[in-house]
């Protein structure tokens, strides 16, 4: 039990480039940014205790690769005098946002800014502490749908946490935890898409700020939106809405902090190297996508005498109470979130992807084996982003299941 008040404050900051850059997300015949359609956002929950400090950041973007992910939070982590594991970040996965990588135009150069402007944040927060009190709750929201053949499970749980002052019980900041990809918008212009939009709306209802986690939303897709050719700007206000509607449902009873926490775990996640006559049947599975760079990946391991790829991967968690958010920078699939709230019997246990990173998509065993574009083809495209050619084994997902429940 905790015997000094836990404070806390919150800040955001405007993360939208003011010169060119790529966009990431979908293939765009040109993908150089043109103009601005809803701006960016990082958006920052500080919790401070007598002996520990806990920073949990939101950031509109598709997702850095973990090493940039741990640049940001190594800086964080020294303005707060913490540990990086006191540190997590929780990536929109708007597909209408700046590529931050060495292989897009200007994407060092956004990345820089990104930085500046996520330590200016958190630096903002740091100097508004007060005392707190926290609330969970927990209602359901349909916006999401399983874009997998024959598949139709999906996680409607819309899950929020309300920090506000101890005192005057005034809103701090609301944070949301929903599951569908952001990925409505495909045209050239920078946008974060339906999660921006609903929390703008959001904001202007309820009178005070809302921070939105993305989930395990890999197999995800945004409810009445085709799952190839994206969707439009009525798609974007008819989803936020029904976010703003099942927000409105939300009941919070207020308490003091009794449990925060916030830590980290590692585990092995390993991916097979595909032999020359295993990579050209995938290929042949997939002939509009062009493989040349990942054959050539794939040769380049194989003659280096590579049989196997591995990754020592972070799991973090973060325990307020009675409630979890746990992450992985992957892409998973919304079966491990939910297994994860079976096994604990915990329905405010949040396992979410896009944490801390976002590197290639992780199903659940079941869909691991049916193969498809999440769990091999994307591989084409995103494997110099991740690092990796193949998707981890097939037993990675149950793998994550069974730490998360045992070590939260």
């Amino acid at each position: 039990m905790l015997k000094d008040v836990t404070c806390a404050a919150f800040s955001q900051i405007d993360i939208t480039p003011e010169f060119q850059t790529s966009l990431v997300g979908f293939y765009r015949p040109d993908s150089r940014s043109q103009g601005v359609q809803h701006r960016l956002y990082a958006q920052t929950i500080l919790f401070q205790t007598k002996n520990e400090s806990f920073c949990l950041i939101t950031i509109d973007n598709l997702g850095l690769t973990i090493p940039l992910a741990r640049i940001v939070r190594t800086k964080v982590s020294k303005i707060l005098n913490t540990d990086i594991s006191h540190v997590m970040l929780n990536f929109s996965h708007t597909h209408s946002a700046p590529e931050p990588t060495p292989y897009a135009l200007n994407g060092e150069k956004y990345f820089d800014f990104l930085c500046v402007q996520i330590v200016q944040c958190v630096i903002t927060a740091k100097e508004k502490i007060s005392p707190c009190k926290v609330s969970w709750a927990l209602t359901e929201a349909d916006i999401g749908e399983n874009r997998r053949d024959g598949c139709i499970v999906t996680d409607n749980r819309l899950g929020a946490l309300m920090v506000s002052e101890a005192n005057s019980s005034k809103p701090i900041v609301m944070i949301m935890r929903i599951a569908a990809h952001a990925n409505v918008l495909k045209e050239s212009t920078i946008s974060s898409d339906f999660i921006g939009v609903a929390r703008e709306k959001l904001q202007r209802f309820l009178g005070y700020p809302v921070m939105v986690l993305q989930g395990a939303a890999g197999n995800l897709k945004p409810l009445g939106v085709p799952k190839i050719g994206g969707g439009s700007l009525d798609d974007i206000c008819r989803i936020s809405d029904i976010l703003v509607s099942a927000a409105q449902k939300l009941q919070f009873t207020l308490q003091d902090i009794y449990d925060i926490r916030m830590f980290s775990r590692e585990m092995t996640f390993i991916a097979d190297v595909p032999t020359k006559e295993e990579a050209d049947s995938i290929t042949a599975y997939a002939p509009w996508a062009d493989a040349t760079e990942w054959l050539y990946s794939c040769e380049e391991l194989r003659n280096r005498g590579q049989k196997t790829q591995e990754l020592t991967a972070e799991i973090n968690f973060f325990v307020l109470n009675q409630g979890c958010i746990c992450g992985v920078a992957e892409e998973i699939f919304c079966e491990l979130a939910l297994d994860a709230k079976e096994r604990t019997g915990n329905p405010l246990f949040f396992l979410n992807g896009y944490t801390n990173g976002c590197t290639g998509y992780l199903p659940s065993r079941t869909e691991w084996h049916k193969g498809g574009y999440e769990v091999l083809f994307s591989n084409f495209i995103y494997h110099k982003y991740h690092g990796h050619v193949m998707p981890y084994r097939a037993e990675t997902a149950d793998q994550i299941v069974d730490l998360v429940v045992n070590g939260w």
